[in-house]
């Protein structure tokens, strides 16, 4: 996949102003010194809780005594008062008290000493702290995890083409309207495309790849043409934005565009196929294509990776068939990580690249919402909602909305939009922001079109804000009981189409893809909560963004100044700087040591596995293994490696955005995006 790399350039003006004060240093673990010359470092506190202006959670700590050549390590459970700077990503934790402390292998004499000492010296801090680590910490610790979840892997219409084409979706048959800028011609209004009927020849016409094309039917064979009926044209310029145009920087190669009134999925190659071997594996890959095309050379078979899934075949022309995960030849989590093929590593159960893409599925995006944010208004197709029941619950939906609305009972309605909840009394509102949202709309199946608005969360209020937060879920990833992430749930969801269209979430026929690094993915602007919908008279078009970063791409920036949210770069470092009698402890990447929830201490070491410490004289032995201790705690909060993961990948969030929120020059890049659906020389993008 060919990387991306997307940049916004703040410039600093004004020379000669006066500088200001050097930001305080928020980077962890930090060191404190005792009275009686102990030196203490605590690591990044573990959120558990925080609300209004008050926090609890949990650290890991060592302490290390004078003369003593090896620190003990041990976790105390904190409280404190967090002061808020929300331009400057900066709270303040005063007040701290330490209210229950646990130091694995010592005895209750040096426990307690170790209690006091902390007590003495930690309480009298003030701790500056980024907002942004401490938000990504805490919807961590509130999300749950995600369970994996049973989507449909029936295949596409999967086509296979050596010349440049381009594949073009109808969202089912044909749904043509009265086109009001100019009356003598229809529109297809479920596509995306800009397709018209001339109504006296029954010809339809499609601009795409930069000119027209002609076809007696819309799934027929579509023909450029130089010139056009002047009516086609002059829609075309009437209708302005409110269609893609299907740009392709090699439209002038393209010379097939098929359209697909079904999902359909197109594989190209640029000629005939070329393969070349995949070293230390009995794997080739297919080089002139753009597509994820492998064979194996034992059984001669073909696999392709589409929206996250293995299809195979003994041809490249089909037909296909679903391929679990956990049944992939075992050649594939050999190859080499460094390979241009590397990506489909994501896809194949229990390799590094399928865990880190599970934990990313994981982490939200998250914001300080204002509660008078005003959502856009509710118009029902028709006037009244055509209300649909959600399977398996007591909800209903309507599906003749541009916004997922939700019937919880006669006078209660809840909807999304652009990432946050909101609650009404009556169907077409008005609508305020919701501070807590039912249970049971967490229950809606992957088999209900609004599944999507299960990611979006409300984890905290305030009487003027909500803090709140949604997981790439949103966006149309799942995590399957395979444990890989795929894109769509593989329903072929019901389409309305009235005077308006709105599209369900799709799975097919957009090219959707993951990149090794961070994790990628395409978007809809706005989650699915902001689809694209068209009348007879044109409307509104909604550009979908194959290209977007779905850990990156952040729904909240459309509120404007009403929410305060930061996303950039992967990045852990840290300066040693004095921050009062507080020392940033060595340097980057040492904050590795996390509190457990069952009272005992873990690291991160360099290979990525886990450590659990003994006390004085055990040290560290992985997790797992007969030499790591039993749990001080017998209830089920032990942490697992899962649970271990998830805290490790908040910490990683939170210093990514606390950087950025702290560089002069802010920019987002990436190892790789989106491919068009049509593969090279064409798609959708």
């Amino acid at each position: 996949m060919r990387a991306l790399f997307l940049a916004v350039a703040f410039v600093a003006c004004g020379a000669g102003a006066q500088a200001p004060a050097p930001a305080p240093d928020v980077s962890w673990p930090r060191e404190v010194k005792a009275k009686d010359g102990t030196t203490i470092t605590v690591y990044q506190p573990q959120v558990e809780r925080w609300a209004d202006n008050n926090l609890s959670g949990r650290a890991a700590v060592s302490v290390l005594r004078p003369g003593q050549k090896e620190p003990h390590y041990g976790m105390i459970e904190l409280a404190a008062r967090t002061e808020i700077d929300k331009s400057a990503d900066l709270v303040t934790l005063s007040n701290v008290r330490v209210t229950k402390s646990n130091f694995p292998g010592a005895s209750a004499e040096d426990a307690e000493k170790y209690l006091a000492t902390l007590r003495g010296a930690v309480t009298r801090q003030t701790w500056p702290v980024s907002a942004q680590a401490l938000q990504a910490n805490l919807a961590i610790a509130q999300a749950r995890a995600q369970k994996g979840l049973a989507v449909k892997n029936e295949p596409p219409q999967i086509l296979f083409r050596t010349a440049p084409s381009m594949l073009v979706l109808v969202d089912g048959e044909p749904a043509l309207r009265a086109l009001k800028e100019v009356p003598s011609l229809w529109r297809v209004i479920n596509t995306t495309a800009l397709i018209v009927q001339e109504p006296q020849s029954k010809t339809f016409f499609l601009w795409a790849a930069g000119r027209w094309w002609q076809a007696p039917q819309v799934a027929g064979d579509w023909k450029p043409v130089r010139s056009v009926p002047e009516p086609v044209e002059k829609a075309r310029a009437a209708l302005a934005k409110q269609y893609d145009p299907l740009d392709s920087k090699d439209a002038a190669e393209i010379g097939t565009v098929i359209v697909a009134t079904k999902p359909t999925e197109l594989l190209q190659t640029k000629g005939e196929p070329k393969l070349a071997p995949i070293p230390g594996t009995d794997l080739l890959y297919v080089t002139n294509s753009a597509n994820d095309i492998l064979l194996v050379l034992g059984a001669q078979t073909y696999y392709v990776l589409i929206s996250g899934r293995w299809f195979t075949s003994k041809a490249l022309t089909g037909p296909w068939a679903f391929v679990p995960g956990k049944s992939l030849p075992a050649e594939f989590s050999k190859i080499p990580a460094d390979h241009p093929m590397a990506d489909v590593l994501i896809s194949v159960p229990g390799t590094p690249q399928a865990r880190e893409a599970a934990i990313a599925n994981q982490i939200p995006q998250t914001a300080t919402v204002q509660r008078d944010v005003q959502p856009s208004p509710v118009q029902f197709d028709g006037g009244e909602p055509q209300w649909k029941p959600i399977d398996g619950t007591p909800l209903s939906y309507a599906p003749n909305t541009a916004a997922p609305v939700i019937r919880v009972d006669p006078k209660s309605y809840y909807m999304v939009q652009n990432g946050v909840w909101f609650s009404a009394t009556t169907p077409a509102g008005p609508y305020a922001v919701a501070t807590t949202v039912p249970a049971v709309i967490y229950s809606i199946p992957t088999s209900s079109p609004v599944h999507y608005v299960t990611y979006v969360r409300v984890y905290s209020s305030t009487p003027t804000t909500v803090f709140v937060g949604y997981t790439p879920g949103y966006y149309g990833t799942v995590t399957t009981i395979d444990g890989t992430v795929v894109y769509g749930t593989g329903y072929a969801y019901p389409v309305y189409v009235g005077t308006y269209w709105y599209p369900p979430p799709p799975t097919y026929g957009w090219g959707f893809g993951f990149t090794v690094g961070l994790f990628w993915g395409a978007a809809i602007g706005g989650g699915w909560g902001n689809p694209c919908c068209w009348g007879g008279g044109g409307g509104v078009y909604v550009s979908h963004h194959h290209h977007n970063n779905i850990n990156i791409d952040n729904s909240y920036n459309r509120w404007g100044n009403k929410s305060q949210t930061v996303t950039g770069p992967r990045g852990n470092t840290g300066q040693t700087r004095q921050v009062g009698n507080t020392t940033v402890a060595k340097g980057a990447g040492s904050n590795n040591v996390y509190a457990g929830r069952d009272g005992e201490v873990y690291r991160r070491n360099e290979s990525g596995n886990w450590q659990q410490y003994g006390g004085k004289g055990d040290g560290w032995s992985d997790v797992g293994t007969a030499q790591s201790r039993p749990s001080a705690s017998t209830q089920p909060s032990a942490e697992t490696r899962q649970s271990l993961d998830r805290q490790h990948e908040s910490r990683e969030t939170g210093a990514q955005r606390a950087q950025q929120a702290r560089q002069p020059t802010a920019g987002f890049q990436g190892g790789g995006g989106m491919r068009g659906g049509g593969g090279r020389g064409g798609g959708r993008r």
